[in-house]
C-alpha cells in the first residue's frame, strides 16, 4: 500500500475531536525551489525557507505572500520567531543556511536586523539545525564542534562552548540553562550566561535535541534509548539531575521526543513510531511504517488524537495517536522535510515539491 521512503518527519498535533480534522487543502503556496525547513508560526505568518537560500513569510489565513528575503544558501533547521509580547508583529526571526550564514530578520517586512557571514564573527564552519532563544542570546550549533551564543540584538559572539565531536542537534533552553545533545553520547546542561556545562547524563550513542517539558527533561538517542531525568532542584544543586526512567525501543531513535496527553512519542531509523507513558517509560504501541527511517525532525501543536507523519516518498502518514492505528494519508510529490506546525485547526507543512500545504 506504501511505497517505501528513505527519511520521514513527525509531527504531533492534537485537535479537538479526531474527527474534526478533515485532510482536505485550504490553500498551497508555490516557493522557487523545494523547501528545505521545517515551518514557523506567529499569529498571522508562517515562515519557512527554501533550497535557494529564500525565506518566506506568508499569511496564515490566506497563504499570500507577505514578503521574502533571498539568501544564498540552503535554509535548514526551523526558523526562529522571537516575538514581541505587546506586539506580535513586532517580532524577529533568526534562520541558518547551510554554509554558515545567520540572519536576523524583522518580522513585520523581512528587512535585515543583523547577519553573521562564513568565516564572521564565528560565523564559519556548517550549520545543520536551527536556532534556540533565551537569556537575551541566540545558540546556535556547528561543524567545528561548538556551541554558540551570540547577543539577539546585534548578533556579536558571546561564548563559545566545545564538545569532543560535531555538534548536529538543535539545543533547547530554559531559565538560564542550555540543553544540548551531543554526537558523543552526551547529554549536556550548559549555563546560558557563562556557556560551562555544569552537569547532565549520556546514553550509548548520539543524543537528540531534547525536550523540556515542566520540570522534566526528555531525552532520546540512537541508541536507542529514550530518557526521562528530572531537574527541578538544578539550580539548587548541580548534581541534582535525577534519572526517573529509561526505556529502550530496540531500534536506533533518530527524533527528538516530543510530549502530549501523558505520552511521549519518538521515531526511529527503522520506520517505527513509539508512543511511551511520560511517567513512567511504558511502551504504550508502535506504529510501523515498513518504509525506511524516521529524520530527527518533530514539531507538536496543542490538539488530540492525531499525529502526522511525513516521508521522502512524498506521503504525509496521519496516525491516531491513542492507539497508533494508520488513519489516512494525504500525498505529495516530493519529500516532506522538517517540522510541521499545527494550530487553529490547521496543519502547515513544507514539501521538496515547493510547495507549502495549510490542510485542515
Amino acid at each position: 500500500m506504501f511505497k517505501k521512503f528513505l527519511a520521514l518527519i513527525l509531527f504531533f498535533a492534537l485537535a479537538a475531536k479526531a474527527d474534526a480534522w478533515r485532510g482536505e487543502v485550504a490553500w498551497s503556496f508555490k516557493a522557487d525551489a523545494g523547501i528545505s525547513s521545517g515551518v514557523a508560526l506567529s499569529e498571522n505568518l508562517v515562515v519557512f525557507g527554501d533550497e535557494n537560500g529564500r525565506l518566506y513569510a506568508v499569511y496564515r489565513a490566506s497563504g499570500n505572500l507577505a514578503w521574502d528575503y533571498a539568501g544564498t544558501n540552503s535554509v535548514i533547521g526551523t526558523p526562529l520567531l522571537v516575538l514581541d509580547d505587546k506586539d506580535d508583529a513586532a517580532g524577529s526571526v533568526i534562520f541558518n543556511q547551510a554554509d554558515g550564514t545567520i540572519t536576523c530578520l524583522n518580522l513585520s517586512n523581512g528587512s535585515v536586523i543583523w547577519q553573521n557571514l562564513p568565516d564572521e564573527n564565528g560565523g564559519g564552519d556548517s550549520l545543520s539545525d536551527g536556532a534556540a532563544f533565551g537569556s537575551g542570546k541566540i545558540f546556535v550549533v556547528k561543524g567545528d564542534n561548538k556551541l554558540y551564543a551570540y547577543d539577539f540584538h546585534d548578533g556579536s559572539l558571546e561564548w563559545t562552548y566545545s564538545s569532543s565531536q560535531e555538534l548536529r542537534n538543535a539545543p533547547e533552553c530554559r531559565n538560564n540553562l542550555i540543553f544540548l545533545g551531543e554526537q558523543n553520547g552526551k547529554f549536556s546542561v550548559i549555563d546560558s550566561i557563562m556557556g560551562v556545562r555544569i552537569t547532565g547524563g549520556g546514553a550509548g550513542g548520539a543524543v537528540n535535541t531534547p525536550k523540556v517539558y515542566g520540570n522534566r527533561v526528555y531525552f532520546s538517542s540512537w541508541d536507542g534509548s529514550v530518557h526521562c531525568v528530572d531537574i527541578k532542584d538544578i539550580n539548587n544543586n548541580i548534581d541534582n539531575v535525577k534519572t526517573l526512567w529509561r526505556t529502550a525501543i530496540g531500534e536506533p531513535v533518530t527524533t527528538k521526543p516530543e510530549i502530549k496527553l501523558g505520552k511521549v512519542f519518538v521515531g526511529t531509523a527503522l520506520g517505527s513510531v513509539a508512543a511511551l507513558k511520560a511517567g513512567t517509560g511504558e511502551l504504550l504501541w508502535r506504529f510501523n511504517s515498513q518504509a525506511g527511517a524516521f529524520n530527527a525532525k518533530l514539531a507538536s501543536s496543542s490538539a488530540d488524537n492525531l499525529v502526522f507523519a511525513g516521508g521522502s516518498d512524498g506521503v504525509l502518514y496521519i496516525i491516531d495517536a491513542e492507539t497508533g492505528k494508520l488513519n489516512a494519508t494525504f500525498k505529495t510529490d516530493k519529500s516532506i522535510i522538517g517540522d510541521m506546525a499545527f494550530a487553529g485547526g490547521v496543519l502547515y507543512f513544507g514539501s521538496a515539491d515547493g510547495n507549502l500545504y495549510a490542510i485542515f
